[in-house]
């Protein structure tokens, strides 16, 4: 099994394309994590240059937030059929609001799978605050009703919601990580979806955390003989990111970040792949 690293668009988007993708081609990702534009003409520029630059990408939505449920489901659909067109690895989707009935937010779950059945493009379902998946105990039980369910799993979400790094909650996290399809690879702790800098030996506690869960998604995704498993670096830009005092420059660099945030994953994916393999 491979590991395929994206590398995500969000903290870029000030930077030209042709400038983002050859940097990030040249960081050896295999893709980018991006949304894409409703109107045709930029979409299929954009496509051409993946294309080019012999990248793949995993479609992001992200921008339905809409209360009235009726609009946020048109609108909803719309975002994933203009993503499907487009071919994407696959679509990671902000599926939902926290404050939705159940029902409404299993229709959506459903408008998803059926859309997926239909284009041939695999949806996965973000766990992300302020969606139906916005913590470990409400995300279980759509689990458990729809074992169809695929996820982009971030627990850095439910660490901040939950003000834990999850111990007390096993259950929901082993059955998150057995649904999980694609990681996104940041560490947070019980106060935050990201902490200030997780080189930061103060954080050690939490980087020993979030590497335990990326280890055991990978290896459920090695037991599963999946022929790879997607991992987007995906610490933030500001607000996620905090600014030095009086300034609008961040404490910390994105880039050089992630760059840490893949160097773990890959020292740890040897050694559970050499000890699967043993």
């Amino acid at each position: 099994m491979n590991l395929k690293f994206i590398y995500p668009r969000w903290g870029s988007s000030e930077v030209s394309w042709p400038v983002f993708l050859n940097k990030v081609k040249e960081a050896g990702y295999h893709g980018v994590e991006i949304d894409l534009p409703m109107d045709g003409s930029r979409k299929s520029e954009i496509c051409a240059m993946l294309k080019d630059f012999e990248l793949d990408f995993v479609a992001q939505h992200w921008e339905t937030k809409e209360a009235d449920f009726k609009k946020h489901q048109e609108m909803y659909k719309r975002h994933l059929y203009n993503l499907a067109e487009a071919n994407p690895l696959f679509i990671n989707s902000h599926t939902g609001m926290d404050f939705y009935s159940r029902a409404q937010n299993g229709g959506l779950i459903e408008l998803a799978h059926k859309i997926e059945e239909e284009t041939g493009i695999t949806i996965t379902h973000e766990t992300h605050r302020s969606r139906f998946s916005f913590a470990a105990h409400a995300c279980l039980s759509y689990l458990e009703d729809y074992p169809f369910l695929k996820l982009t799993s971030d627990f850095s979400h439910w660490c901040c919601v939950a003000e834990s790094l999850l111990e007390n909650q096993p259950t929901a996290v082993d059955k998150a990580i057995e649904h999980t399809y694609h990681i996104h690879a940041r560490v947070g702790s019980a106060q935050s979806p990201q902490v200030i800098d997780p080189r930061d030996v103060n954080y050690k506690n939490e980087l020993d955390r979030f590497n335990e869960w990326w280890g055991l998604m990978i290896t459920h995704a090695l037991e599963n003989k999946r022929p790879f498993v997607t991992v987007t670096p995906e610490y933030g830009p500001h607000p996620y990111t905090p600014y030095k005092t009086n300034t609008q420059i961040p404490i910390c660099d994105q880039w050089e970040i992630n760059q840490f945030i893949r160097k773990e994953i890959v020292e740890n994916y040897r050694n559970l792949f050499q000890t699967f393999n043993t």
